[in-house]
């Protein structure tokens, strides 16, 4: 055993000959399903563009693979939010990218509120991994706190919502 659940191949820009793709993400599945380890599928480089990308993969892919949708990972609002409904039913992780971040946690770059409201309606219930930065650790530490926050209402509040 490696010590982690799931690791993740970091795919190329460009599109990448499929077969040779499918086949290396299965050899690298076998491997790590001896070591107790999924590999994860994320909406990275030449997917960014296509909603319907990660799934696609993830099942020709077949066996100990998963989704981990990326909120930030896409190329237009569009794609996000298609993207998001058609891989969150299978997603068992989600980086939940925020860039930067207002004084009260408003994110204006995209709804963030809205990606998880996507995630909780396919039944997603984490986790909901932070992806942010800022080059002030005082600011930074403060933007997650607010990441934090915001997120415990919005899961409270859907919580309430379906009981």
């Amino acid at each position: 055993h490696l010590g982690l659940k799931w690791a993740r191949p970091l795919p190329l820009v460009p599109k990448p000959d499929m077969k040779i793709h499918v086949a290396s993400y299965r050899e690298l599945c076998e491997y790590g399903a001896e070591r107790n380890v999924q590999l994860l599928v994320e909406n990275y480089g030449w997917m960014q563009s296509d909603p319907g990308s990660v799934v696609k993969l993830v099942k020709a892919i077949g066996e100990n693979v998963a989704a981990c949708p990326d909120t930030g990972n896409w190329d237009s609002e569009e794609i996000r939010y298609a993207g998001l409904k058609k891989t969150f039913p299978i997603a068992v992780t989600c980086d939940f990218k925020a860039r930067n971040l207002g004084p009260r946690g408003e994110h204006p770059l995209y709804d963030l509120k809205r990606c998880f409201e996507i995630g909780w309606q396919a039944g997603f219930r984490g986790p909901w991994c932070f992806e942010h930065a800022n080059k002030d650790r005082k600011a930074l530490f403060k933007e997650l706190l607010l990441l934090r926050k915001s997120l415990e209402t919005w899961m409270q509040e859907a919580a309430k919502q379906s009981s």
